[in-house]
């Protein structure tokens, strides 16, 4: 019975490090739809840039939750 826990919380870890890497990748990552004329568009992260430093820095993507 051990070694089926064990392969249990070994998905579950996978399953929690999945939907983290799901929601990084709606938030920073690259969104693609098409659009009112059906091409396809590509939008990206806004960056906005310090004036202390000149780093830029992401901006996220505004994610709903509808669960």
């Amino acid at each position: 019975m051990g070694m089926v826990k064990k392969e249990f919380v070994e998905y579950e870890t996978g399953l929690e490090s999945m939907k983290a890497g799901l929601e990084w990748m709606t938030r920073y990552g690259v969104k693609t739809f098409k659009d009112h004329t059906g091409e396809w568009v590509e939008v990206r992260c806004a960056k906005e840039v310090d004036l202390f430093t000149g780093e830029e820095t992401p901006i996220p993507h505004l994610v709903e939750d509808f669960s």
